[in-house]
């Protein structure tokens, strides 16, 4: 697995799940892709999109990139959650790729000012 690799599934993740393709989002997940964060969890490519749609077509204004750093088969972006229901939320994502494919998903964020 190389950084590039890497580098490239992680930034067609968040650029489609930002413009709302969700063709493309799927085109970078792993059959048996895993997601774990504050609001829920999802298990499989379907449950995954279905989670990140909902989210993309309830709450998420705009997605602002702040940093990424990758290593290896792994990265981590850092950036805000911009939402009609609150301020943006600061938000850490953890992606594992494997074959060029996302297969584990996890999120951390402070989950009270959207759930309030």
């Amino acid at each position: 697995m190389t950084t590039e690799m890497t580098r490239r599934a992680v930034t067609t993740y968040f650029e489609a799940w930002r413009e709302r393709d969700f063709e493309r989002l799927r085109s970078v997940l792993a059959p048996g892709v895993t997601f774990a964060g504050p609001l829920g969890t999802a298990d499989g490519i379907d449950e995954c999109v279905a989670g990140l749609r909902g989210m993309a077509e309830t709450v998420m204004r705009d997605l602002v990139l702040r940093a990424r750093v990758v290593d290896g088969a792994d990265a981590i972006t850092w950036f805000d959650l911009v939402t009609d229901v609150a301020d943006p939320v600061p938000t850490a994502n953890w992606s594992h790729i494997e074959d060029g494919l996302i297969t584990r998903i996890r999120a951390t964020f402070d989950p009270r000012t959207l759930v309030g």
